[in-house]
């Protein structure tokens, strides 16, 4: 019996990938992923922020028709009678909207947890117009971060004129 010693050679080719060979692969895999996980990532975040700047203007929206919706007497006054900034949270308008639906009430209380708003009244510069209209502004304030102190604001604008001079 005698022993043969192959020459190493002679050998037929692999077909096998290398580990360097996978190793390259993967990461030029993962460098190609890595843009698309940023954007998408990017772009989550911006609907997330212009949901809540939709949301901001909705409500400053509603506090806005509320007021210019009373008589030009009671209006500044009423205003006036309110302490600011108040929570959206607290406000009637938005326990209505709670009780009404009770399948999105949670998602709204989470939306709305750290937004803030005041409305307030300017007065005209001049003499002659001061009986005859004012500014209504009405702020709403969120955070850019939850729990972070609010960052962000909407404001709505309107002039309110008396019906009756």
């Amino acid at each position: 019996m005698s022993l043969r010693f192959v020459d190493a050679s002679r050998q037929r080719p692999r077909r096998a990938l290398t580990m360097i060979e996978i190793t390259l692969a993967v990461g030029l895999l993962a460098a190609a992923i890595l843009p698309v996980l940023t954007l998408t990532m990017r772009s989550t975040q911006q609907t997330y922020a212009m949901e809540q700047h939709i949301m901001a203007s909705q409500f400053a929206a509603g506090i806005l028709d509320r007021y210019l919706a009373m008589p030009f007497k009671v209006c500044a006054d009423a205003i006036r009678s309110e302490s600011y900034p108040q929570k959206v949270c607290e406000t009637e308008t938005f326990k209505d909207a709670i009780e009404t639906g009770e399948s999105f009430s949670e998602a709204l209380q989470h939306t709305f947890r750290d937004f803030e708003y005041e409305v307030t009244v300017s007065e005209p510069s001049s003499a002659g117009e001061r009986g005859e209209m004012f500014k209504i502004t009405v702020t709403v304030s969120w955070p850019g971060n939850p729990g972070a102190p609010p960052a962000r604001q909407f404001s709505l604008n309107a002039v309110k004129f008396n019906e009756n001079p």
